[in-house]
């Protein structure tokens, strides 16, 4: 196979392989009373970000990022908060119950989802994960 046609195939299945997942992650929100967006969130949040990052990452005015906050306020899965350094800056972090049900999302994914990794044995497995990091080294992280 020529390189271009091999880098071809690579970004189609990887591009079936995201949207593969991200269906079940909308999928699995829904079962939670979250949306899509709320969910992504959540799985994004191992750290306190600022807003701002989440509209670059999802692509989005502002305004929809603060509705995903909103909703998950509501739910008392996260906070917002002044950034210390800058106060104009706003951050968001996991809560307790967010943090919890993070780790519940993330349980459940992994079981529900594991068909797309299950035929990769621990070795193959390893090797996905470097190639992963890898390809994202250097990249603006998410």
């Amino acid at each position: 196979m020529n390189p271009e046609k091999s880098l071809e195939q690579s970004y189609l299945v990887l591009f079936k392989f995201l949207l593969l997942s991200k269906r079940r992650v909308f999928e699995l929100g829904s079962e939670y009373g979250l949306t899509g967006m709320q969910t992504m969130m959540l799985f994004l949040l191992d750290h306190p970000r600022p807003m701002n990052n989440f509209r670059k990452i999802f692509n989005c005015d502002a305004s929809n990022v603060t509705g995903i906050v909103d909703g998950l306020e509501q739910k008392q899965l996260v906070s917002r908060f002044p950034d210390p350094d800058d106060r104009r800056i706003k951050k968001v972090r996991l809560e307790s119950d967010g943090r919890g049900l993070r780790a519940l999302l993330l349980k459940d994914f992994m079981m529900h989802n594991s068909p797309l990794l299950s035929k990769l044995d621990q070795k193959e497995l390893r090797t996905f994960i470097h190639l992963l990091e890898k390809i994202t080294s250097g990249v603006e992280h998410v």
